[in-house]
């Protein structure tokens, strides 16, 4: 049996654990245009009949106010949320917009070609894999002896963990940097809520909402929501104030971060906002 090192806080498996967690560390440039990288922890939770990957936020927090929603507007960051269940193919994916969380439904499929190149990761030997997705180019690293065909976002299908990940464009890039195993299932309340409370849109649903969303940032706080007489500031995720006499100043500033902030994973989803 291999020697796990200090990152490694639990044998990968254990017969009795109903979650495997695995933390990667995700670096991401979320402005194209600029070379600044941003940096996010996300977990991928391997439970029995359920996977599920999503931001260390959700863990940390035991509520949708916690994470200065719905009196806040979410500052740019990496905000995916995916869940499959077991042997299917089907991920459904999670975002917040304003106070409503939307639900889409997708079946990634990623055709990959291995190479018989490898390097070391603590103990494990990885192997090289390579595939195109979500209009990128990207790299896997991956190793058979952690037998889960699961990785980060959308990432699966080979024959092992993906320990690491990048597009050749390094826009991204997921290395793991810690495992854990729970005896009982590890339930997250926040994300329970979001699979009773959500809305569903399809693709055209979808990019219509997020254009209406372009021309009005604020839109969810308008139609009584909020009573300008007894609030005087909204203060926003980026620290910033929201104020009745500000209102408009503030709509242009989110509209230019929507425009900034518009480089996802996978790229051929992207919204085109107009200009």
């Amino acid at each position: 049996m291999k020697t796990v090192n200090f990152l490694f806080l639990f044998l990968f498996l254990q017969i009795e654990a109903q979650t495997h967690r695995f933390i990667y560390k995700v670096d991401a440039r979320k402005d194209s245009t600029q070379n600044i990288i941003t940096s996010d922890f996300f977990h991928l939770d391997i439970n029995p009949d359920m996977v599920l990957y999503y931001g260390r936020d959700f863990f940390i927090s035991d509520s949708i106010k916690n994470l200065n929603l719905p009196n806040g507007f979410p500052a740019p960051k990496l905000t995916d949320f995916f869940v499959h269940n077991m042997n299917s193919k089907v991920y459904d994916g999670y975002e917040f917009l304003g106070w409503d969380i939307i639900k889409r439904n997708s079946e990634p499929v990623q055709v990959w070609k291995l190479f018989p190149e490898n390097k070391m990761f603590q103990n494990y030997v990885l192997q090289k894999a390579t595939t195109t997705f979500g209009g990128r180019n990207w790299i896997a690293w991956f190793t058979n002896e952690i037998p889960f065909q699961e990785g980060p976002h959308k990432f699966h299908g080979l024959p092992g963990l993906i320990v690491e990940l990048s597009d050749d464009g390094n826009n991204f890039s997921f290395k793991l940097v810690k495992s854990e195993n729970y005896i009982t299932t590890n339930e997250i309340t926040l994300l329970k809520r979001m699979f009773k409370k959500n809305l569903y849109m399809d693709d055209e649903r979808y990019k219509k909402y997020k254009l209406a969303h372009y021309e009005d940032p604020f839109a969810y706080l308008k139609n009584g929501r909020v009573d300008w007489s007894q609030t005087e500031e909204i203060l926003l995720d980026d620290g910033s104030k929201l104020t009745k006499e500000n209102l408009r100043s503030s709509t242009e500033i989110q509209r230019k971060l929507i425009e900034k902030y518009n480089n996802p994973v996978e790229l051929d989803k992207v919204i085109n906002y107009p200009k």
